[in-house]
């Protein structure tokens, strides 16, 4: 009698085992169809920058640097009208 049920709850585990291999086959099967592939954006390309000296020269002059004198200026104004 005990064989029977031992029958009976391996098969039912095996069927069971069966179709959850089944879904997840299934569902990757789907996603995959699904699945859309992104267009990539077109890039322009961009001439490289000169490299001369004077270039870089001109680069250099045009960075802005902060004048820390006066941000703490501004900053202890702030503070005293407190």
């Amino acid at each position: 009698m005990e064989e029977k049920i031992e029958t009976k709850k391996s098969s039912i585990f095996l069927i069971v085992l069966a179709l959850i291999v089944l879904v997840i086959l299934a569902g990757i099967w789907w996603a995959k169809k699904t699945v859309t592939p992104v267009p990539t954006p077109k890039v322009e390309k961009i001439p490289p920058k000169e490299d001369s000296v004077a270039a870089i020269n001109q680069d250099l002059q045009g960075v802005e640097i902060l004048d820390l004198e006066k941000e703490f200026q501004e900053i202890d104004q702030d503070l005293n009208s407190l």
